[in-house]
């Protein structure tokens, strides 16, 4: 059965692993609220998280995150597509996987970025 936009909303737990080892390490973990496709907070480094989803299919939900680091602390950047450290907005995308797992929806997939790429995790937690 297709995951319906209005099911999406709700407090999700947000996990993610990378390939980047460097010093600009940009971790979106934490904990975020979905609410008519739409999301916003900000990390414990100062960064703005804004996300739309989208659902494309019975099992799909197409995701796109904007990342705002220029609130963030000196010294803390974000990288660009080019790998380059920066205080200007990014643009994630993804389609990700969607399932009910012990009947809660749980949100999965990859996000390339540049040479980098980020395992990203979803638990619908509320």
């Amino acid at each position: 059965m297709p995951i319906s936009l209005s099911e999406l909303d709700g407090q999700y737990e947000v996990t993610s692993e990378t390939s980047y080892g460097g010093p600009f390490f940009v971790n979106g973990d934490g904990i975020t609220i979905v609410k008519n496709g739409l999301t916003y907070r900000k990390d414990n480094k100062g960064f703005i998280w804004e996300s739309a989803f989208s659902v494309i299919g019975e099992d799909r939900v197409k995701i796109e995150s904007t990342v705002d680091p220029s609130h963030a602390g000196d010294g803390v950047f974000i990288l660009d597509q080019q790998g380059n450290p920066t205080k200007g907005i990014v643009i994630f995308k993804s389609v990700l996987d969607a399932a009910i797992v012990d009947g809660r929806i749980v949100l999965s997939g990859v996000i390339k970025h540049g040479k980098e790429t980020t395992r990203l995790t979803m638990r619908k937690v509320q």
